[in-house]
């Protein structure tokens, strides 16, 4: 397991260092302000998607917040924000493109799935994109789930997309892979294919725990919606 948290913190740094903004959409190569106008509107429409209704009094958890690209938009939209990522360099940067934001607590996650340093039931909102999908152990993946769980309060809510383990969405995964490689990417690594979760493997994780879990597909993504009750 170290071994692979180790090389995944490995691999976020050096993209951290060198083109943060394309390993985190690859639409774009610096971090300009159209970088984040898009992330916020990707944001607002993300939440929308999954019936979420942010609150100004609200806590929120992002799972991966890379440089900042989403945090900026939900630091306006809840009272406070946790922003965790496996990269310190990330988190660097992320500290610096939000700076004179005073809602923001950044904090280094050993990648593994656990966040032991936020306490229970402390959060009203665990939301993740493109952050689970290249974790690449099931076992933490499903840790940053259960750990999901834990840090919610009571009617909390959490919107974690994953994934698509479908043929179909297999199929586009690796057509990305190959064309990212033709471009001297470093995507064929393990820390970005990442591993899949099986629909059965989630509700396993997350029904014991008496969250009301549903799996929504939308494009070629999957979502895991829950509330905690």
């Amino acid at each position: 397991m170290r071994t692979t948290r180790d090389a995944s913190r490995r691999f976020w740094d050096r993209a951290a260092l060198s083109n943060p903004a394309w390993y985190i959409a690859t639409g774009h190569t610096s971090e300009t302000d159209d970088f984040f106008r898009q992330g916020a509107e990707e944001t607002d429409a993300l939440l929308a998607l999954c019936g979420i209704g942010l609150q100004r009094h609200e806590t929120t958890l992002e799972i991966g917040c890379g440089v900042g690209r989403m945090t900026r938009r939900l630091s306006q939209l809840a009272e406070r924000v946790i922003a965790v990522d496996v990269s310190a360099e990330m988190l660097r940067r992320c500290e610096a493109n939000l700076d004179g934001t005073s809602n923001v607590e950044h904090q280094l996650v050993p990648g593994d799935g656990s966040m032991s340093a936020i306490p229970d039931e402390s959060v009203d909102l665990v939301f993740s994109y493109i952050t689970l999908q290249h974790v690449p152990s099931r076992r933490a993946q499903l840790t940053y789930l259960r750990e999901s769980v834990r840090v919610l309060k009571p009617g909390g809510r959490m919107a974690i997309q994953v994934r698509d383990c479908s043929l179909r969405g297999r199929a586009l995964d690796w057509s990305g892979h190959l064309a990212h490689a033709v471009a001297r990417r470093h995507t064929l690594s393990s820390s970005w294919r990442g591993a899949r979760l099986p629909d059965s493997a989630i509700r396993r994780t997350l029904e014991p725990l008496g969250v009301e879990v549903s799996i929504m597909r939308h494009l070629r993504h999957r979502w895991v919606l829950g509330t905690k009750p």
